[in-house]
């Protein structure tokens, strides 16, 4: 029996070699996503790589007074993140850096995957068709939503199914993207990434015939960052108009219950914690393993975490330590003693 196993293993074997040899990189990616690595260690590995130019500007900063966030919650943040472990941690609130604190290996300028805020690019270089008509809302989401769809297909853990097949590997760039001439790289340079005022990027790909724009971009921390803050702000980032608050609407439509979540994502996944985000606005996204940005639009609010564990990033306990202090719409925090108002039970 042994001898017959072996002997059928062989061509089973033969095979496996064949296809890994034909396409190294597949299996490559494949392997990634199985084992969940960090982010920026997957952003390392993204080859080939089509540049997507910025056009870099300093991030605009707010002291936590001006922006009415209570200085306690500061410091209380500062030990949380040493508690934890983390690699980063990120306040903005209306588009201005408050609070930024990294470990020895991460900082504004670490590359890194996009994850599910990735097809956020792509959607806002639609916005100027979608904003003069010439293509309707409702088309120009089916086309994100398309695209996307190939990236969050279920069943891709089968390496041969067409799932798989079609979530790791290069395909062309989608037809609107690239509609009025010039590739999809200088469609989104010229629509978003330059107007965000951001570094040099890339996605992963060789041309638009063999391109991804939903999948495995590689940006600076800090960017990633500032594509959340145009979501949050209505299509706006330091002034500067990207897309209107209608394209903005319809790409994070309202649930039943009323809450926000982006329209290429079938369904968020879950934050942990002993309570819920203390705003119900309050919507995420996983960047990857450990990383999450997120964002409550009506308190003009958007925190990144990056922590050591998945877990840590999807704890709501810092998001809603920043959620409490904003003194312009919570109880005003008059001293140390206060900071029961902002964390309970501290």
């Amino acid at each position: 029996m042994k001898k017959l196993l072996a002997v059928l293993a062989v061509p089973v074997l033969l095979l496996a070699a064949g296809i890994i040899a034909g396409d190294a990189g597949y299996w490559r990616r494949y392997v990634e996503a199985l084992a969940d690595g960090a982010p920026d260690r997957i952003a390392s590995g993204v080859q080939p790589r089509v540049v997507v130019a910025g056009q870099p500007g300093a991030m605009p900063q707010a002291s936590a007074e001006v922006e009415s966030i209570a200085p306690e919650a500061l410091v209380e943040a500062s030990k949380r993140f040493a508690a934890l472990g983390a690699r980063a941690l990120i306040v903005h609130r209306h588009g201005h850096r408050i609070l930024q604190l990294f470990d020895a290996g991460t900082g504004g300028a670490t590359e890194l995957v996009g994850g599910e805020l990735t097809p956020a690019v792509h959607a806002l270089a639609l916005a100027p068709l979608v904003d003069t008509r010439r293509v309707g809302i409702d088309a120009a989401i089916a086309a994100v939503r398309e695209e996307s769809a190939y990236y969050g297909a279920s069943g891709w853990r089968n390496p041969w199914s067409a799932a798989a097949h079609r979530r790791f590997r290069l395909r062309p760039a989608p037809q609107l993207l690239v509609r009025d001439g010039g590739s999809a790289a200088q469609a989104i340079s010229e629509r978003v990434w330059q107007p965000l005022h951001a570094q040099d990027a890339a996605l992963w790909g060789e041309g638009d015939q063999a391109l991804r724009v939903d999948y495995r971009m590689v940006a600076k921390l800090d960017d990633w960052v500032r594509v959340g803050d145009v979501l949050l702000q209505q299509g706006t980032f330091d002034g500067e108009r990207i897309a209107s608050p209608d394209w903005i609407r319809a790409l994070l439509a309202a649930d039943l219950d009323t809450s926000r979540h982006p329209v290429w994502l079938e369904r968020q996944q879950p934050w942990s914690g002993a309570e819920p985000p203390a705003s119900r606005d309050t919507f995420w996204f996983d960047l990857g393993a450990g990383v999450r940005l997120w964002l409550v639009p009506k308190r003009g609010l958007s925190v990144l975490v990056w922590s050591a564990s998945r877990a840590g990033a999807r704890d709501t306990e810092i998001p809603n330590l920043f959620i409490r202090a904003l003194t312009d719409q919570a109880p005003t925090v008059g001293g140390a003693a206060d900071i029961n108002q902002i964390v309970p039970g501290h």
